[in-house]
């Protein structure tokens, strides 16, 4: 049997630390050697949600022309097989994780995918497919459009960009690798990159009305972060920047790959009580985005908000006007709340969430903005196994 040499361990329950209150329950094999460990979780959704007409343009009717929402009715999700190792040797140890996933439209994807080389002395090198450390928590972001789960197809135009200080966070097309280490004191610090083609993070193929040019070039996105840990708070200042010139350019032959943002966040996790502040800052190519975000987790409670700005500062006056963001200064308010149900009809890891959010968002240059708001619910069944 392949793994009859390993000793069965009692159900282990790992703990996701931070803004979340979910747990992963896996099955753990471990002998002199190491350990393995097999588990995962489904993951699947009933949505009810507006998008507006022509996609994902929230200006439609920049000529009067009235706006109209497209009411939407779904179901998605996905399930989710987590594999763990790890072995030690003196001080050092090896680890890797790969977390292959299937989702209920029949797709195949991939979370994690990585290995770590590290020291019981706090040094870690992490090469493959991962998030690097959060500057942006969202708490329990359940159901809100413009979030998403990678550093891919973030920016698109005709979209307000809310910035999250995650263009270089990972798990997306392009390699990785990460370089931390953990102090006796509390302080953490890790300088992670994303390498490779960085075409992918804009949803689309324009930029500010003009075409992206196909001929890119590897790019190097470097994002160092310093946090520390007293006790329930912890504090965090971290940057990205692509420090590769015109590896992302449009027709033009604009840089429109360099990007240079800063997020800060705080954080308090203590008393069954989760508080979140954050707050994030991108310098673009004619273009200038500012985020802050509040959430909390309260007996099991999510509530949550962002306000997000976006400064334009030029765009193609030959675009087509009905898919463009306009130019100028446009802000967006988002509010979400959630509920978890722990247990649900009495079955462990077996979790019920229903989560809700509304946002709206204002040109400052646009007298017919009436119809921009957006809101959705969403019922999500959870069951960790």
């Amino acid at each position: 049997m392949l793994f009859s040499r390993y000793k069965k361990l009692p159900l282990v329950v790992a703990i996701s630390l931070g803004t979340t209150t979910s747990a992963m329950a896996a099955v753990t094999y471990e002998d002199e050697r190491g350990s393995i460990s097999f588990g995962g979780d489904v993951e699947l959704d009933i949505n009810a949600y507006n998008e507006h007409e022509g996609g994902v343009s929230l200006f439609r009717g920049q000529t009067n022309e009235p706006l109209n929402r497209d009411d939407r009715f779904n179901q998605d999700g996905r399930i989710l097989l987590d594999i763990s190792g790890e072995r030690h040797h003196g001080d050092n140890y090896a680890r890797f994780k790969l977390q292959p996933l299937w989702g209920t439209s029949g797709n195949a994807g991939l979370d994690d995918a990585w290995l770590a080389i590290g020291s019981e002395q706090g040094t870690e090198i992490k090469v493959g497919r991962f998030e690097a450390y959060d500057l942006f928590p969202l708490g329990h972001d359940i159901f809100i459009q413009y979030s998403g789960t990678t550093s891919d197809e973030l920016y698109s135009d005709g979209q307000s960009y809310v910035y999250q200080t995650r263009e270089g966070r990972g798990r997306g097309d392009s390699g990785q690798i990460a370089l931390s280490h953990r102090f006796d004191n509390g302080f953490y610090a890790e300088v992670a990159t994303l390498l490779g083609n960085r075409s992918g993070l804009f949803d689309g193929d324009t930029y500010h009305g003009y075409r992206i040019a196909d001929d890119t070039k590897s790019a190097a996105i470097v994002r160092p972060v310093i946090a520390w840990q007293p006790g329930d708070w912890s504090f965090a200042l971290g940057m990205e920047t692509n420090v590769v010139k015109d590896s992302v350019v449009d027709i033009r032959g604009e840089d429109i790959g360099d990007r240079t943002g800063y997020g800060a966040t705080a954080s308090y996790n203590g008393n069954d009580l989760i508080l979140n502040f954050s707050l994030a800052h991108l310098d673009a190519h004619k273009e200038t985005n500012s985020s802050a975000g509040v959430n909390t987790i309260w007996n099991n409670i999510g509530l949550g908000y962002i306000y997000a700005r976006n400064q334009i500062d030029e765009i193609n006056p030959a675009a087509e006007m009905d898919f463009m963001t306009p130019e100028g200064r446009n802000e967006s308010n988002t509010v979400y709340t959630s509920y978890r149900f722990a247990d649900t009809l009495g079955l462990k890891d077996f979790d019920t969430y229903i989560g809700a959010y509304y946002s709206y968002v204002d040109h400052e240059s646009d007298a017919n903005s009436d119809d921009t708001n957006r809101y959705g619910a969403r019922i999500r069944l959870k069951y960790f196994f």
